[in-house]
């Protein structure tokens, strides 16, 4: 932490300043008023150094001296001397005087900001409204904390203050990066999160929610996408023409899609995977519905010289698959590949990715990744990781730990477990309640009378983060709400998309409780696809969930065809699919941003993380 590096007697030098005039507003001296924004800058000499400032506030008592110290506070920001800042910022803090107390803020923020003191940085932010600020501050302490909320990947955050800050003139011009930090922010978010910012918006709000949502729904149709953007330029006449629009916004309209008039999908239509093929089959018809393109699915079990004979045949423009590991790397590798191509797994990363090869696939790491970056953005220190001794759960818990550990964090502690017993075990090692229980049993039996009492649980730990599947889950839930000291902290339990299922009962909802858990919007039943989820459920009553979200990528790889090329060329363009938000990375990667939800009183709800 860097307050760790303040000088002791900085600190003591700024509480005995403090210290001497810590009256109460009805004893200051009433000959010399603060008069907040509108003080004579004469009392303060111009051009005088921060230190020197803070030794003549001696000079003075009660209110006036509060207003040199924080004088003194803005003088060493601009100095950067942030240690002076941010000693005095926080005894002013302190301050029995309003107008000090709220003039004190912006440079506090400044000096957390600075100084890199998270964890105060977040609890100021929650605790301080906007109005507590000093009027001629809030603009500025508005952009400063969307701007270190979009640095923390705090986006909704970010765009919720950024927004606010539109009310305080042309923001435009004060700040010269307003619109692409928002449009930065509001293209990282769900549909849900944009939906919830329209809630007694202002009209420009509504205005760049709007367009948010319309770049979106028509990306990679760019006739459609003109046609809606003339409609937001009607209705919205107040806002920036195109050319005064962030550059991202500017280059989809400039950006040429893959449009393919006919695509070649290689599935195993044959042998064990069959059902999972025709799963993303189903997913692919139903997005090509509306679509002029014509689908040819080819069997992908043949080599990868008999399917390139194939495809030249059709006359196929694009490629979507395969979908197995072996066949993926063994057309990844070719290097006169001619086909764009979405292929359905990961890629090999030893390899350099070729022009034109993008690969999507429902990737368990990315919601370990997701869930190591919340961990980081709520100032977590200390979490735990519980995984199953499964493949794919151990392969969970060690990227996670990988995350974290680039996020600059010490190795997660991490358990594995085969059996209920072993969970059981586990967790009352892990909180600590074991050796309570050893304690009292000796104190117990040094003393005559019996003691009652409740053991006491590890306090140091401030998340879990389960990879497990539903069964294992609610064996693991209620064991840990029972192990937690009743004194202690709620401990927030968190858990992947593999601890969720559509099937679970009213009784497993209970147990349940406050379990918080990343998902695909399709899984969810959001908003945006409830429509084609109640077409689905007609079709396919009771289809196994695995095949549910194979359908979803399908569906999300037919709609991605037309956005890479956007999303090549604008990185922080989104495409909102069944499956997540999907982003392409530079090594031709798709990365899905899930959507989070939790049970509570015993229903599904989403909510919004961070």
């Amino acid at each position: 932490m860097t307050s760790s590096k303040l000088k002791p007697l900085l600190f003591l030098c700024a509480a005995g300043v403090l210290s001497s005039c810590a009256q109460s507003p009805q004893q200051r001296q009433t000959d010399t008023p603060l008069r907040s924004e509108t003080v004579a800058e004469g009392e303060v000499k111009t051009g005088v150094a921060a230190r020197q400032l803070y030794q003549l506030a001696a000079n003075y008592q009660a209110e006036p001296q509060h207003y040199h110290l924080l004088k003194a506070a803005r003088q060493a920001l601009i100095e950067q001397d942030y240690l002076l800042a941010l000693a005095i910022c926080e005894n002013l803090k302190q301050s029995p005087f309003v107008q000090i107390r709220q003039q004190n803020l912006l440079p506090l923020l400044q000096a957390y900001i600075a100084t890199g003191q998270h964890a105060n940085l977040s609890n100021l932010l929650e605790k301080t409204e906007i109005k507590d600020v000093a009027r001629t501050d809030q603009a500025d302490f508005l952009w400063l904390t969307a701007s270190y909320h979009s640095e923390q990947r705090r986006y909704l955050a970010a765009s919720r203050s950024l927004l606010q800050l539109e009310q305080y003139g042309d923001v435009s011009t004060h700040y010269p990066q307003y619109n692409d930090l928002l449009w930065r922010n509001l293209s990282a978010l769900s549909d849900s999160q944009l939906e919830s910012l329209r809630v007694n918006a202002r009209q420009n709000t509504l205005a760049w929610l709007s367009l948010a949502q319309l770049s979106r729904r028509h990306i990679g149709s760019p006739a459609a996408l003109q046609q809606a953007f003339a409609d937001w330029q009607r209705r919205y006449s107040s806002m920036p023409q195109l050319q005064q629009l962030p550059e991202a916004v500017q280059q989809l309209f400039s950006l040429q899609p893959f449009q393919p008039a006919k695509i070649a999908v290689l599935l195993p239509l044959q042998g064990q995977f069959r059902q999972h093929a025709q799963a993303i089959q189903y997913g692919i018809l139903a997005a090509a519905s509306a679509n002029t393109a014509e689908l040819v699915f080819i069997d992908s079990q043949q080599s990868a010289s008999a399917l390139r004979e194939q495809i030249s045949a059709l006359q196929a423009e694009f490629v979507i698959g395969p979908l197995l590991k072996e066949q993926v790397d063994a057309i990844s590798n070719e290097a006169d590949w001619p086909w764009p191509t979405l292929f359905l797994n990961t890629h090999d990363t030893t390899k350099t990715n070729a022009k034109d090869k993008f690969y999507f696939a429902l990737s368990m790491e990315d919601e370990a990744t997701q869930v190591a970056e919340l961990f980081q953005q709520k100032n977590y220190r200390r979490p735990v990781v519980i995984s199953a001794a499964n493949n794919i759960a151990v392969r969970m818990q060690q990227h996670f730990s990988r995350q974290w550990q680039q996020l600059g964090h010490q190795p997660a502690e991490s358990y594995q477990f085969n059996s209920k017993e072993d969970l059981e075990a586990l967790i009352a090692r892990l909180l600590e309640t074991d050796r309570s229980r050893e304690r009292l049993k000796q104190i117990n039996s040094l003393v005559p009378q019996k003691l009652e009492t409740e053991p006491h649980s590890r306090l140091d730990i401030d998340a879990i983060y389960l990879i497990a599947d539903p069964v294992q889950t609610q064996l693991f839930k209620p064991f840990v709400d029972v192990s937690v000291s009743p004194t202690a902290p709620r401990l927030p339990i968190y858990a992947s998309s593999r601890s969720h299922s559509t099937s679970l009962s009213s009784t497993d909802l209970r147990d349940l409780n406050g379990l918080t858990f990343t998902e695909m919007p399709w899984m969810l039943g959001e908003q945006s696809s409830v429509e084609l989820r109640a077409q689905y459920q007609q079709l396919f009553k009771e289809q196994d969930e695995t095949l549910q979200r194979l359908f979803a990528m399908g569906y999300d790889a037919f709609k991605l065809v037309g956005s890479l090329r956007q999303q090549q060329q604008l990185p922080s363009a989104v495409f909102p699919g069944l499956t997540g938000q999907l982003r392409l990375n530079a090594d031709g990667s798709i990365v899905r941003q899930l959507s989070w939800a939790s049970y509570r009183n015993s229903r599904l709800s989403s909510v919004q993380e961070p």
